[in-house]
């Protein structure tokens, strides 16, 4: 395994996290796992929330679905399930959605556009793990 630090994008001001990685590259395709650990607050530059680097550029002109989950940590002490995306016309240079489930309108996915970090009092970051495979450009 090659490691690797995957960052957000989409972050307006400072970024206030961490992040760490781990992929594979074979026969065409990298299967990976990244973590982002928010150690202070972190704000979107866009209600399109933020997106995650790769290790490698993904090939293009395909929709990528990879598995995500947010753990609220101190801030909501929750683990709430959801996906991360590559859309279909993106260049595949990196993730462009990190989204979970709501708590209202069913099952809707939202948009990542906030991590708490330290802010509020919080003593533990919140935590983003996201996983999955794709083929390379």
């Amino acid at each position: 395994m090659t490691q690797w630090t995957p960052k957000l994008t989409n972050v307006k001001g400072t970024d206030g996290t961490v992040g760490s990685g781990h992929y594979v590259e074979a026969g065409g395709a990298v299967t990976f796992t990244a973590q982002i650990v928010a150690k202070k607050e972190t704000i979107a530059a866009s209600s399109g929330g933020f997106g995650l680097t790769l290790p490698k550029p993904a090939k293009p002109g395909v929709r990528y679905v990879f598995s995500l989950s947010l753990d609220g940590r101190d801030a909501d002490h929750g683990v709430w399930t959801g996906e991360a995306q590559i859309y279909a016309g993106s260049d595949g240079s990196e993730i462009d959605r990190l989204r979970v489930t709501g708590t209202s309108n069913g099952a809707a996915l939202l948009n990542i556009a906030n991590l708490y970090g330290d802010a509020e009092g919080a003593k533990e970051a919140e935590i983003i793990t996201v996983t999955g495979s794709f083929p390379v450009a």
